[in-house]
């Protein structure tokens, strides 16, 4: 069966079960999650559970469904990691929402952060339910492994993300007493014991369960897929895991698991294609995402969004990205779809892994390393090979690159976050303004839950 027919299934028949997704950290999910109040009649209810492999499926799908949900990958998640950046700006009027996000005056009765937390939660859950019930299904035809592998996979990039805008420490991730996020890996399908307030991990427990996650799907997925690169792989896994590894300045290993990553096409530049796309998240007519819609002006959209000043100026001259990530018109190629609003999302490409390869590579000493695959991106974009020489230098060089490969992509947030650069490249030494208050490095827990929990749910200093 096409994975253009599966990913085209109905949204609500693509939901694993009614109670099961109504509840996040048991809390409430927001008002802008899109099946609270239906009942169809094909989905299948939680007292019931999955029987066969054709259960499975769906709920498979409902978990990448959860992926798109516009308060989470179709929307919120990219635009708000990139206009916290600087990336991009808020030109619109949701300007208690995305403007207080664009200038990091996030507050913990931020709509727009109160949702994106809640759907998040959702695909969390949405994972822990198909889990659950797949281990009861004996039909020896049912692929078992390989679906509790991609329901993991979409566990994991989901708790990387959790921890990296809520989690660690105002210097990034992996310090001493670094902060994690409330760890659910059992569903929750019932009010009561299971809904209970759940205190936040350890930074270091979070990070334990994510690479279990990404470990069994490394050992159980393909490494290709008849899908086209809209599902989880093995190769995914092996790019997330390297990521998540830099994330948490593991360089060693960040290198050992990029390198794992079999090379992708690389022969141009990321636009509206994307050759090296190793894993894209699916939208259809029918099941759509407000990348262009946010990005264009009228009728085909809103125009909520512009790229940076700065992200415009951070191009060195002929780099033929510029008119890619910044057209003439104030918007991207990389979404372009107004009418359609079914741009695929990349959740990974392999020019970051390249990228990840150049930088750990010159953390841990191999600068030859680090300059041939950083100058493979350059060529690429048209620029001459690199002048740097030295390992500090050389990753000053790989960081731009990122910034300006992955731009609208929604990585730059994490890079600054990671390398402890967000007041040095956000903040000022003249004027006072929200990036110099290090508290802001973490994003404020949603106030709404941390009232319900009485007292169970921490909120981040200094909000």
């Amino acid at each position: 069966m096409s994975t253009t027919y599966y990913m085209q299934i109905s949204f609500l028949r693509q939901l694993a079960t009614r109670s099961a997704l109504l509840l996040s950290l048991g809390l409430g999910l927001g008002a802008c999650d899109k099946a609270l109040n239906v009942e169809p009649q094909v989905n299948i209810s939680s007292d019931k559970g999955y029987s066969t492999k054709e259960d499975a499926a769906a709920g498979l799908l409902g978990c990448y469904d959860g992926l798109q949900n516009t308060n989470y990958y179709g929307a919120s998640f990219p635009s708000d990691v990139d206009m916290v950046s600087n990336n991009i700006i808020e030109v619109g009027t949701y300007n208690t929402t995305y403007g207080l996000i664009a200038q990091n005056q996030i507050s913990a009765d931020n709509v727009e952060i109160g949702t994106l937390w809640s759907s998040m939660y959702d695909t969390v859950n949405r994972c822990n339910y198909l889990l659950e019930e797949t281990d009861k299904i004996t039909d020896p035809a049912f692929s078992k492994l390989t679906t509790q592998g991609e329901a993991r996979v979409i566990r994991a990039i989901t708790y990387m993300n959790l921890l990296g805008l809520w989690g660690g420490t105002s210097q990034g991730y992996g310090y001493s007493g670094g902060l994690g996020v409330p760890l659910r890996l059992t569903p929750t399908t019932a009010i009561g014991a299971q809904t209970q307030p759940l205190a936040r991990a350890s930074e270091a427990d979070v990070a334990a369960a994510i690479r279990a996650d990404l470990d069994f799907a490394i050992a159980n997925l393909p490494a290709l897929s008849a899908s086209s690169g809209f599902r989880a792989t093995k190769n995914a896994a092996l790019a997330l895991r390297a990521r998540f590894e830099l994330r948490m300045r593991n360089y060693a290993d960040a290198l050992k698991y990029a390198q794992q990553v079999p090379a992708a096409t690389m022969t141009t530049l990321a636009s509206t294609t994307t050759p090296d796309a190793i894993w894209q998240l699916y939208f259809s007519a029918t099941d759509t995402n407000l990348y262009a819609f946010y990005w264009y002006l009228a009728p085909g959209g809103r125009n909520e969004f512009d790229p940076s000043p700065s992200l415009i100026a951070a191009h060195p001259a002929g780099d033929l990205r510029l008119p890619i990530n910044a057209t003439s018109i104030g918007t991207t190629l990389k979404y372009t779809h107004t009418t359609t609003r079914d741009d695929y999302y990349n959740m990974i490409r392999y020019t970051e892994v390249v990228l990840t390869i150049a930088e750990s590579a010159a953390q841990t000493g191999d600068l030859v390393t680090a300059t041939t695959q950083l100058n493979i991106i350059r060529k690429r974009a048209g620029l001459a090979n690199t002048t740097a020489i030295t390992a500090a230098d050389l990753i000053a060089d790989i960081l731009l690159q990122r910034r300006l490969e992955l731009a609208h992509e929604g990585h730059y947030w994490f890079d600054l976050r990671r390398t402890n650069t967000v007041q040095s490249a956000l903040g000022s030494t003249t004027t006072a303004n929200a990036y110099n208050q290090t508290f802001r490095n973490l994003f404020p827990l949603p106030l709404r839950d941390v009232n319900l929990s009485n007292g169970v749910l921490v909120q981040n200093t200094g909000f």
